[in-house]
Formats: C-alpha cells, structure tokens, sequence
C-alpha cells in the first residue's frame, strides 16, 4: 500500500526527496514504520533493553544535574522516543534514591505508537504526559530535562551529491515503474568533490530544545550513532533484524541516517548553552560507575552474571556499541556542567 503511495505522489509531483521518502515509510500514520506497529525489539534492541544499568546510570546522571540545579520543587523530564519504556523505568527506580527528585517529576513522553504507549504505561509505574511533538510540551518556570537515545538518527534526512562543480540531489524516481534512487541536477556549486547529508527536522528540534534549555534551565542527554565531522551517505536499514535495501520492505523496515553531533553542537553554542561531547557510550558509561553498578548486580545475581556480562561487553566495548553510539549534553546555565564527561 505504501509502496502505491509513493509511486502515485512520484507520477503527480516529480521525484522524491530522501527526506520526505523517509517522512512517509517511517511516520505514514496508518502505513509507516513507526506509525501503526510495535516496533522496538522487532528489528533492532536498544541499550535499555541490553541493561537496566543503562537507564539506572541516565537516572543518576539526572539526579546530579537536577542537585546543581539546587533541588527545584517542580521539574519536567521529557524522553523522546521512549520505546518500551524500558529505560524510564530503570530511570525511575534509580530516582528513589532521591525522594526529592522523584516528587519534582512531571514526565512528558514523546511518542506517536499507539502500542507502545499501551507497552509503556503498562511498564513505567508513574503517571505519564503524552504529546506528538516536543514543542507540545508546555513551557513553565521549571527547569527541564530532556534525554533522547537512538532518537535523531530516525529523523528524515537528505543526502547531496557535489561532482565537478555541480550540485546533486538523491532523488527516489521511478525506472520501468519500480523505484529506484537517482541524482537530480540542482545548480551550480563550486567546491571539491562529496557527499554529505543533511536533516532538516533534527535541526528545527535542535534549535527548539536550545531555546527551551534558555528559557527554563536545564539539561538534555543526546545518545546514538553519528559523527562530530564526516561526510557520506549513511541511510541504512533493517528488515527481520538483517540489514536490508532501503527501496525494499517500505513501511515495514526501520530506516537511520547517522546524526552529526558537530551540527548539534553549533545550533547549542549559538544560543549560548554549555556543550560536553559527544564522548563515546562506553567511556561515558564508565565515568558514571558502570564497573561498579554491574558488579553489584553480579554478586546479587551470581546465576546471571554470564548474561550481564555479554551485556556489559556489548555496551562498553570499543568493537560493539562503546565506541559507534556517542554522548552528548547540552545545559544551561553554560557554567553548570554535568557529570560523566570526564576524558
């Protein structure tokens, strides 16, 4: 069905842009990835889901900033893309630690899935807010929080081609009525040869969560896969948990892009916030007592400590997730730094 769509709106309009390709196989509301079925766990497993230390060691690093914010009686937490809700609810019974912390909360979850809302408020004891989009989120005078992990590598995203001087776009067109990507000439464009790609949706989120941060306080936690400088075209898939080709099983496999931190970062330093990162997962997992925490676990569990281990490797490793997925906190005031970036 989704397939038809695309073919109907390339006949009517020309050429596709990779953006909006994967505004409709992702986000279609009846027809797109996210949009009508449970996704998380289906085709990829997110680091909550390899280790409640992951969510327990997030909620820790919360509590921190939310202390050097001088313990506010009101505070929003917000999760984009929350999944399962696995890690909010490691988050939330690391937040019993601090009584005063887990009374401030107001939780907002950013979420589109009809199923995974259902999974979530099944699985996170504390009551939760819904919106679409972060800028549902209402504005106050308490600070705020905001974590996304495995979130902005989701976002639609275009890819551009320069050759010889010549500006490219990669198109999704039609070829003997099956689809296929293509380059469309766009104008002159005078500089070396590449490939680069960019997100206009990660980058209308970036600034809209900078000026929130200013507005109210606070801090957000970026956590996935990308690059501080790199060029390429990155746009990957998976189908049944196996890579797969992005033009085959539309709607119903995932679709990434990597996320450029080093944009990130300019949008923050632009409004005048602080920046830390990004720092590989693994180095910043260990700077917030991941060891320690796991052996805990270990001695409290000896019959499961093969298993925690094959998950403490995987999230720690520099050949696994340690060194591909990357960390990185945006705050505000500028002066208050949060823990966990320590070199």
């Amino acid at each position: 069905m989704l397939e038809n769509l695309l073919h109907q709106e390339i006949k009517e309009k020309g050429p596709l842009s990779q953006s909006r390709f994967m505004e409709l196989a992702l986000y279609h509301p009846t027809h797109g990835y996210y949009g009508a079925q449970e996704t998380v766990g289906q085709d990829f497993t997110t680091s909550p889901e390899i280790s409640q230390v992951f969510g327990e060691l997030i909620g820790a690093w919360a509590i921190d900033y939310y202390e050097k914010l001088g313990q506010p009686p009101k505070l929003s937490l917000v999760e984009l893309g929350p999944g399962k809700g696995t890690m909010m609810a490691d988050f939330l019974r690391m937040a019993k630690v601090s009584p005063s912390f887990a009374q401030a909360l107001n939780i907002y979850m950013v979420e589109i899935n009809p199923l995974l809302k259902s999974i979530q408020q099944s699985t996170i004891p504390h009551s939760l807010n819904y919106v679409e989009k972060f800028e549902q989120i209402p504005e106050n005078d308490s600070p705020i929080i905001i974590i996304a992990n495995e979130f902005f590598d989701v976002l639609p995203t275009n890819c551009y081609v320069r050759k010889e001087n010549v500006l490219y776009e990669k198109c999704i067109d039609l070829q003997d009525d099956q689809l296929c990507f293509t380059l469309i000439r766009r104008i002159e464009n005078k500089g070396p040869d590449q490939t680069w790609e960019e997100s206009p949706g990660t980058l209308r989120l970036m600034k809209e969560i900078s000026t929130r941060l200013l507005k109210q306080k606070g801090a957000f936690l970026c956590i996935d896969y990308g690059y501080e400088e790199g060029s390429g075209d990155s746009l990957q898939a998976l189908f049944k948990r196996e890579p797969s080709q992005p033009l085959s099983h539309i709607g119903k496999s995932d679709l990434t892009c990597h996320i450029n931190f080093g944009r990130l970062r300019e949008i923050s330093l632009l409004h005048h916030l602080g920046v830390k990162g990004p720092l590989p997962q693994g180095r910043f997992l260990k700077n917030m007592g991941f060891g320690l925490r796991m052996e805990m676990l270990k001695h409290k569990n000896p019959s499961q400590k093969e298993s925690l281990e094959i998950g403490a490797t995987r999230l720690t490793h520099p050949q696994q997730m340690g060194a591909l997925f990357k960390v990185m906190a945006v705050f505000s005031p500028a002066s208050l730094l949060p823990i966990g970036f320590e070199e």
